[in-house]
């Protein structure tokens, strides 16, 4: 398996406001001890649930797997992501919208 070019703290968030409130309860269980793991606070899980951030870096990571398109891609570009971690975010959203997805 290939290593992230993201964060995991940036992943999750990603992965939770693509759930948002919609996730199934054992999701929400798995992705609430994922994030305590990882040192998030509910505050910080509960912004990402609704396609937000405290953190910059993030807030950005989450409008464009919100809104996966050129533009939100370019803007991601010019706060400092990098092309792979554009790339992977733009593939986790599309997995996580995929009418086959059992969890993201």
């Amino acid at each position: 398996m290939a290593s992230s070019s993201i964060d995991p703290r940036v992943r999750l968030s990603v992965e939770l406001a693509l759930t948002g409130t919609n996730a199934s309860k054992p999701l929400f269980a798995k992705q609430e001890e994922a994030g305590r793991a990882l040192g998030m606070t509910g505050a910080e899980m509960d912004m990402a649930r609704r396609g937000s951030s405290f953190d910059f870096e993030t807030s950005i990571a989450i409008s464009l797997a919100l809104n996966a398109c050129q533009e939100t891609h370019q803007r991601a570009l010019r706060a400092g992501l990098s092309e792979e971690a554009c790339a992977e975010i733009e593939r986790i959203s599309q997995a996580c919208r995929s009418p086959m997805m059992i969890l993201c």
